[in-house]
């Protein structure tokens, strides 16, 4: 399933896993009334979680990095990894995505990765 083409408004994050090259959430989805996996691969990190009390989505949007980005968060990145080198059969010159939610508490964090899957649980 493509992320862009559901909505994900009123949607509960029930939990987050983390390993070395994916990030996986699991929501349910309040459109579908169905519990959905949404996975990001290429795993790059993740940023400004803030979900203390709410875990209630408010917006959901994928976004390309372009090579021009100048957010902290991608300069730290780029500081740190060669973007042409080879990480084990990884570059980040293959592209970057951001997967940005906005919660119901009116902040939002970003996972950063190189590919974004939807999936029934």
């Amino acid at each position: 399933m493509n992320f862009e083409n559901i909505s994900w408004v009123d949607s509960d994050i029930e939990r987050i896993e983390i390993e070395y090259n994916c990030a996986k959430l699991f929501i349910f989805n309040d459109s579908l009334q169905k519990d959905m996996c949404v996975s990001c691969t290429g795993f790059i990190g993740l940023n400004n979680l803030c979900i203390w009390d709410d875990q209630i989505i408010e917006q959901a949007s994928i976004f390309q990095i372009k090579d021009d980005d100048n957010t902290p968060f991608i300069q730290t990145v780029f500081a740190a990894y060669d973007k042409d080198f080879n990480y084990g059969e990884r570059w980040l010159n293959h592209g970057i995505i951001e997967l940005r939610i906005k919660l119901v508490n009116g902040i939002s964090f970003s996972i950063y990765c190189q590919k974004v899957d939807v999936d029934h649980v």
